[in-house]
């Protein structure tokens, strides 16, 4: 046997979310009807059908006329859909035709999740060059020429005079040493990257807030005389 269930909300996306969460729990979606302001006269019709008194059929299709939404289910087992509806910000007839104004307040707490992120790193090898100046001591063999000069003065005998009176080139070389340098490159050491994996462990501390509602009585006070309208 079927039963019906309905439940009033403040707005059309309130009334899709309860749709949406009702088929979700197994009622159909043919059995789900959203009554907004469109459905006129016929909306208190269909609620006196449903099983409402006509006063009760009356004052929700007064509240849906005032803005409210009305969903309203066929199931099997109603307690299945209530449970649902439950879970939503339902309001009454009376509530919204009256204007009737709730303060919330809400408790808040935070959780510290800690997740891994991963960073890349190393060294890296850069070689430069740079230059020095070096000194190196080295002895040099060098000969030279040296021109001596005496005076003589003797008599020339006729034969000696022909042989003197010739032209001739009389040469006398010397050797000498000049440093030659040369550059041999020589390596003298290396350097190596190699990688390890190590694990370490960290606790990591950070600080969470929570928010409690306290309720507290505020102590009556006289405001004046009650009227009614």
């Amino acid at each position: 046997m079927m039963e019906s269930v309905i439940g009033l909300l403040a707005n059309r996306e309130q009334a899709e979310s309860l749709r949406r969460a009702l088929a979700e729990a197994g009622i159909r979606e043919t059995n789900v009807v959203i009554f907004d302001r469109q459905a006129g006269q016929t909306l208190m019709d269909e609620l006196e059908d449903r099983g409402l008194e006509e006063t009760r059929a009356r004052l929700y299709a007064q509240a849906v006329q005032k803005g409210g939404v009305l969903v309203a289910a066929e199931a099997e087992k109603a307690e299945a859909a209530l449970t649902v509806m439950n879970r939503f910000d339902l309001t009454s007839p009376e509530a919204l035709l009256q204007g009737e104004h709730v303060e919330r307040a809400q408790s808040v707490e935070e959780e510290l999740h800690v997740g891994k992120q991963t960073a890349v790193g190393g060294k890296r090898l850069v070689t430069s060059v740079q230059e020095r100046q070096v000194e190196m001591p080295v002895t040099l063999h060098e000969e030279e020429v040296e021109v001596e000069r005496t005076r003589e003065n003797h008599r020339l005998s006729p034969e000696e005079a022909g042989r003197a009176f010739q032209e001739e080139t009389v040469e006398l070389t010397a050797t000498s040493e000049r440093p030659v340098v040369s550059k041999e490159a020589r390596v003298t050491g290396e350097v190596a990257l190699r990688k390890r994996a190590v694990e370490r462990r960290e606790v990591v501390r950070d600080t969470v807030r929570r928010q409690d509602v306290d309720v507290e009585t505020i102590a009556e006070r006289k405001v004046g005389p009650t009227r009614e309208a």
